[in-house]
């Protein structure tokens, strides 16, 4: 019992549920005091109802003087204190099953969607707009010169950035590593391209401090047009696929899918050797 409530407690760690140790502590303190509580309730109710059946030895009956209106007292507060302690444990497993799901559709670093809530917000959108797929650019050189921390910190700026520049309008998350994916509900090609470009100008114009100096990062963006209709795979192969010729044509700067291959030559593509730098 004791190795699964051990189980139990990490899985719950894990999942983001207890954020400290002392979330822990408070859990484990309340569990007691409830069972405790609990334990004492159901003694006297028992107790009551034994004494005013006579079942229960003089010593312990008489000076507690348990008649029969004294025994409907008793039991009636015995048993509204354990529909309080029940309606109470109700609601806290109701709103800690409402943070874990809440916790578990986010990314723990960024705080923004993660992959799958994400790709679930945009399946339920039936509007028009445009799918963005964000990489940061020479991202590792960031992580191997000034540490994870410092990389870290960087995630937590753009996402902060992106999340100013969208606001709750539209949609914004985490594909994880150094990738980030916008959901922009307006089929105006133009108002696409100005947040867009609002969102890399921000992100570019932030300083990320570090013991080595400020840091500065920039990104580079595929568009992809997403009609209600067009599925979530092709849509992301085509911001994919733009968003590699944006890396391959120099990084810092946004693509939209129908700009088309030509933009890259092919000795160029192969010199390129992926965009995930």
């Amino acid at each position: 019992m004791r190795g699964k409530l051990a189980l139990w407690l990490r899985a719950q760690w894990e999942a983001g549920v207890f954020q400290t140790r002392a979330d822990i502590s408070m859990f484990v303190l309340n569990t007691v005091l409830v069972a405790i509580t609990l334990a004492t309730a159901g003694s006297l109710m028992v107790a009551a109802v034994l004494a005013n059946f006579d079942l229960l030895p003089h010593p312990f009956a008489s000076p507690l003087g348990f008649d029969t209106p004294t025994t409907v007292l008793i039991a009636a507060s015995v048993s509204a204190l354990i529909a309080w302690l029940f309606g109470m444990a109700i609601r806290e497993m109701a709103l800690s099953r409402a943070k874990y799901e809440r916790l578990a559709r986010l990314d723990p670093l960024s705080g923004l969607l993660n992959r799958r809530a994400f790709i679930e917000g945009m399946a339920g959108k039936t509007a028009d707009g445009f799918f963005v797929l964000f990489d940061v650019d020479r991202f590792k050189l960031v992580n191997d010169m000034h540490g994870h921390a410092v990389g870290d910190a960087v995630i937590v700026a753009i996402a902060e950035e992106l999340e100013r520049v969208f606001a709750s309008l539209h949609l914004v998350g985490r594909f994880g590593g150094e990738e980030f994916a916008v959901f922009i509900e307006n089929d105006d090609r133009g108002d696409c391209s100005l947040l867009v470009e609002e969102a890399r100008r921000s992100v570019a114009a932030r300083r990320i401090a570090a013991a080595r100096g400020p840091v500065s990062v920039t990104l580079s963006a595929g568009i992809a047009d997403r009609p209600a209709s067009r599925p979530f795979e092709a849509v992301f192969e085509a911001a994919d696929r733009a968003l590699y010729l944006a890396k391959s044509l120099g990084r810092d700067r946004t693509i939209h899918e129908d700009e088309g291959e030509e933009l890259l030559e092919p000795s160029r593509r192969i010199a390129a050797g992926g965009r995930r730098r």
